[in-house]
Parts: C-alpha cells; structure tokens; sequence
C-alpha cells in the first residue's frame, strides 16, 4: 500500500479508537438515504412492470363469478361455461362497465352465473340465438352523454337496432341506462 493511504487507514483507526465508530453521523444518515432510495427505485419498477403487463393484458372488468369475452361468440361462451346471464354494457367513462360487472355478480344470488361483455366486441346478431338457452337473459347496462347519444363501444349496435331487422320476440331481457353529463 502506499504511504497516503496506510495514513488515512492510521487516521481512520485512530478516531475509531477515540470515537468508538468508524461511521460519523453523516455517514449514517447517507447509507440509510441510499437504502431508502434503492427501495423506493425497486418500488417503482416493480409497479412500472404491472402496468407493463396490464396494457399487454386485455383490459376488463371481471365480478367473481364471471369470464371474459374473447372472441365474438358470447353464446358460445355462455353455453361451454353452463352461464345463463350476460350483462352488455355501453361505457364511455367506465361507470357503465363498473355497474354491468356488479350485475353480473348478482346474477348468483338468482341462481344465474353471468358473464360481462362488451358490445363492440361481440357479434350482436347471436342475440336472437339467446333465447334457445334454458333461462337465458341478457341485461344491457347502456350509459348515455349528451342528448342520450350512445356510447362509442355501443353505436354499431345501436345502429344494428335502429335498422328494424333483428327479430328479437322470445329474448329476456332487461336494460338499464345512466346518464352522463358532458
């Protein structure tokens, strides 16, 4: 070793023997801010990473109880599941999402397993093959802004309903709208 750095050594054991530490106050107070921000940085990057996977993720909300729609066939669904009751909703803000996952929740304590799904992602036209399911119902959960303008998730079938060909007689149903202003 070099001399300066055996008289640095002296020095620091000298005032370890004087002092009875070798760390000063403000080396204490140091290590325990580079411990604090070591947690604090694997905090973050830990929760970075969920975000990660939630956006990779497909986003829905799902009571206990339910399953998640992940091709256009919501009968198909219903029927490989043994479901009776699917909730569609129309969301702008989440409120109607929110609202049709609390009813399909609720579906158990009428002895009816239920299912969210959304509009935009299902191929509507099955609705009419809804009622060929033992006590079926479908429940739609439609926010509304505006003037009662549908939600953007709801408008092909809004559309689909407004051009009169659905033949829907035989299908249980009820709907329940919210109100959202601008």
């Amino acid at each position: 070793m070099s001399d300066n750095t055996q008289d640095i050594l002296k020095e620091a054991a000298a005032a370890a023997a004087v002092g009875g530490s070798l760390f000063s106050t403000f080396d204490i107070i140091m290590l325990i801010f580079l411990f604090g921000a070591a947690l604090w940085w694997l905090y973050t990057s830990r929760k970075e990473n969920k975000k990660d996977d939630l956006l990779l993720s497909k986003y829905s909300i799902q009571p206990a109880g339910s399953i998640q729609i992940t091709e256009n066939s919501f009968i198909k669904k219903l029927q490989s599941s043994g479901r009776s009751l699917v909730v569609f909703y129309g969301s702008q803000t989440g409120t109607g999402e929110e609202f049709a996952g609390r009813l399909a929740k609720e579906g158990i304590r009428y002895k009816m397993k239920g299912m969210v799904a959304d509009p935009e992602e299902c191929d509507m036209e099955e609705l009419t093959k809804l009622r060929d399911i033992e006590n079926s119902l479908a429940v739609f959960c439609l926010a509304t802004y505006g003037e009662g303008d549908p939600t953007d998730n709801a408008m092909d079938f809004y559309e689909w309903l407004k051009s009169g060909d659905p033949d829907l007689t035989g299908l249980n149903y009820a709907v329940s709208t919210i109100k959202l202003s601008n």
